[in-house]
């Protein structure tokens, strides 16, 4: 009931905004209703915890093609699905792709976060993954959004990718499909668990293997109050988090990444990851931060191909 209360009051609070939206057509970004409202929808209990080939990945899946539509980014594929299957039991699962055309047209920068979560357990505890994952998928909504506003100078592609949870799959299929030339793909920013600002710490990893993406990174983070960190992707050390999630098959095909998400936390994967344990005042910081990082590396991309 407590989750149906907030994502009631979100949804009062985007049409509210909407309304005062047609008095006033400046652009917002982010517009902190709509990121909130699609966070609250996403890690409603009535998603059942968005698993793999379940009814409530299905409605995860249209709503955020129904939100694309809306912001009129194009589909990158038709109806915005890559279906595919995994595993010896051919599990069904569908990756959504977005796209926004640069300026040059040529390359390629993959936006990603995986929109599945885990589900229940004994039929009555579901894990709503708020922070874990729809807090990425949120933030990409936003980011299209603005992008669709202001035109980058490489093409950029939002990847919504399926059965993270099952072992990276979603991310898996893209790489290895013909859905596209993956060697115009000349970097990937990857989301996941942005939301918590409990230590107002934001992580940045992957500059271990690509160094010259640091500056830019800290350029976009200089007049946040978040607190940037880098690490987590050093070989030897640990934790490493460079094969915990959808960046990590960028990776191995050597193309550079950058994995932006917050540290483990109490309720990582526990069905306490709920919205109401958002702290919205980081999350739409971190949102603005990760937006001028990736204006940065549109900007720089260049020098990202030639490795300078």
């Amino acid at each position: 009931m407590k989750s149906l209360q907030y994502y009631l009051f979100f949804l009062a609070l985007l049409i509210a905004q909407q309304s005062y939206a047609q008095k006033d057509s400046t652009f917002v970004f982010p517009d902190s209703a709509k990121v909130m409202n699609d966070l609250y929808f996403l890690a409603s209990d009535s998603l059942l915890g968005r698993e793999t080939n379940t009814e409530g990945n299905e409605i995860a899946r249209n709503y955020i093609i129904n939100r694309l539509q809306k912001l009129g980014v194009s589909a990158y594929v038709q109806d915005y699905t890559q279906a595919f299957t995994f595993g010896k039991d051919t599990i069904p699962a569908v990756n959504i792709l977005g796209f926004v055309e640069g300026f040059s047209g040529k390359h390629f920068i993959v936006i990603s976060a995986h929109y599945d979560h885990v589900g229940m357990k004994d039929s009555s505890k579901i894990f709503n993954g708020a922070d874990e994952n729809a807090s990425g998928v949120s933030a990409i909504l936003a980011l299209a959004e603005y992008f669709r506003e202001n035109q980058p100078e490489n093409n950029l592609l939002f990847a919504f990718f399926d059965a993270e949870e099952k072992g990276l799959q979603g991310a898996k299929h893209f790489m290895q499909s013909v859905v596209m030339d993956t060697s115009r793909i000349k970097m990937n920013v990857n989301l996941d668990m942005v939301s918590r600002g409990d230590k107002n710490e934001l992580y940045a990893v992957g500059t271990y293997f690509t160094p010259f993406l640091k500056p830019l990174i800290t350029e976009a983070s200089k007049d946040k109050s978040i607190t940037l960190l880098f690490g987590r992707d050093e070989p030897k050390k640990k934790p490493n988090w460079v094969n915990s999630s959808d960046h990590a098959p960028f990776h191995k095909a050597e193309i550079p990444f950058v994995y932006f998400g917050v540290d483990d936390h109490k309720d990582y994967h526990k069905i306490t990851d709920t919205a109401d344990k958002v702290n919205p005042d980081f999350y739409l910081e971190a949102i603005c931060l990760i937006k001028d990082a990736i204006e940065n590396f549109d900007a720089n991309l260049a020098e990202i191909v030639y490795g300078k």
